[in-house]
């Protein structure tokens, strides 16, 4: 039987799961691959997060990281504080010690990925990172190995728990944005900030990681264009399932018209899509390439257990490379091609149809006037919908458009934000088409 040392940093909710299930089904781990995984070292700067950690041997537990990364014995570095800072220092401390490393940190990867794989291929050592996309499915390893033969045209879904866990209780309860966030709190689904989360720059680090995966460019996160959920509202939720959609929050690679589109923001996609059913904090990621054509990878996106079972995956998968090869790097998949052979299309050029809700005083001519505002930014109107009130009270008007372009709709909400009777700012949600949903 062939051992492998783990050390692992940061106990958080993964990282305690991460331990636990080493330490509890180390033996299976053993049994269905010849290697024994020995947790030698656990480090986190809280003692009651350490001494939660049933470990047979006390000395293991730690607060000094660099401990764990000087050691000899230890063969796998484990990272999930999250975040840039320490985590960047730690990753290449680690590297730098000819460590292996198996990181769950997209905000980490999506920054600063050149450098880091710079490092691991300059010290001979492998970076695994299954676990900072999607949680527990393997959509990582699929693009690495599985669907390594293909062009891809899009890559995109459902990239965040907690958002599609909160659109799912405000669609269900009828509830507004705020109870929703607070009851994603209670059920430690959120966090006590949760704006990573609410403002779609979670999703845009996963998509950057996506991006760097399926169409080899070098992307930052601040090169996606990002929206998050706070505007959207349960009427939002009705009126939208009215003409047949749901709301979701997406982060979308799509190839047209020879460059990419990157971006991430509330979608409306048809109720009979299947990103249309995935609830709660669950993920989803929809692929199509030129040989695989379309797959749906799905499963629990959050969570500390569903996201350990891919860090644990990760050093399952280098513990074996290193007990039964030559333990050198060996990551499947060239990360130094990626560069620049796309163009990242700018939003204002983007064309698609939209959604509207406009805040407006129930009086005659309002619609006319939006209407005149609409098409005079070449913007045609597919549907509207507006209730009945008294007049004088402030009413929703609802309009679906034809597809338009970006720049074009923002000019016209600008101009119709700007009216007497408008008393609130419009709520904007772009609507996907089926052609390639």
């Amino acid at each position: 039987m062939k051992t492998v040392n783990i050390g692992l940093i940061g106990l958080g909710a993964v990282g305690k799961a991460v331990a636990e299930g080493i330490i509890s089904n180390g033996k299976l781990i053993a049994d269905r691959t010849g290697v024994s995984l020995v947790l030698k070292g656990i480090c986190d700067k809280d003692k009651n997060a350490l001494n939660s950690i049933n470990a047979k041997d006390a000395s293991i537990k730690t607060g000094n990281a660099d401990e764990l990364i000087s050691s000899g014995d230890i063969d796998i570095i484990v990272e999930l504080i999250g975040g840039i800072d320490p985590a960047k220092k730690i990753v290449l401390s680690a590297i730098k010690n000819k460590k292996h490393v198996v990181t769950a940190n997209k905000a980490l990867l999506s920054e600063c990925w050149k450098e880091i794989f710079g490092a691991a291929s300059e010290n001979n050592v492998f970076v695994k990172f299954e676990a900072s996309v999607g949680g527990s499915i393997p959509i990582i390893r699929t693009l690495q190995e599985s669907f390594v033969s293909n062009n891809f045209n899009v890559v995109y879904g459902i990239l965040n728990g907690t958002t599609n866990f909160i659109l799912t209780k405000m669609d269900k309860d009828k509830c507004g944005f705020s109870d929703a966030l607070s009851v994603a709190q209670e059920k430690g689904i959120a966090e006590a900030d949760p704006e990573l989360d609410i403002s779609g720059k979670d999703s845009a680090h996963k998509l950057a990681i996506l991006s760097l995966l399926g169409f080899g460019i070098e992307v930052s996160p601040d090169d996606i264009y990002t929206e998050g959920i706070t505007k959207i509202g349960p009427q939002d939720i009705e009126y939208a399932a009215r003409w047949g959609y749901s709301i979701k929050l997406l982060a979308i690679a799509k190839r047209a018209d020879g460059e990419l589109q990157l971006r991430v923001h509330p979608t409306l996609i048809a109720s009979s899509h299947l990103l249309s059913d995935v609830k709660g904090s669950d993920n989803a990621i929809f692929v199509d390439g030129d040989f695989v054509g379309e797959s749906l990878l799905y499963g629990k996106g959050a969570g500390g257990r569903p996201t350990s079972s891919s860090v644990i995956g990760d050093i399952v998968d280098a513990a074996k490379q290193i007990a039964f090869s030559d333990g050198k790097n060996n990551m499947g998949y060239n990360l130094a091609y990626a560069g620049n052979s796309l163009d990242i299309s700018r939003m204002e050029e983007l064309k698609t149809s939209y959604y509207l809700r406009f805040s407006a005083v129930d009086k005659p001519g309002v619609l006319a006037g939006i209407s005149k505002i609409l098409a005079d930014n070449d913007i045609s109107i597919a549907n509207v919908s507006q209730e009945e009130h008294s007049v004088g009270e402030v009413v929703p008007v609802i309009i679906l458009t034809h597809k338009a372009e970006e720049g074009n709709m923002r000019k016209a909400i600008e101009s119709v934000d700007k009216l007497e009777y408008i008393k609130d700012k419009t709520v904007v949600i772009r609507i996907e088409e089926e052609e390639w949903a």
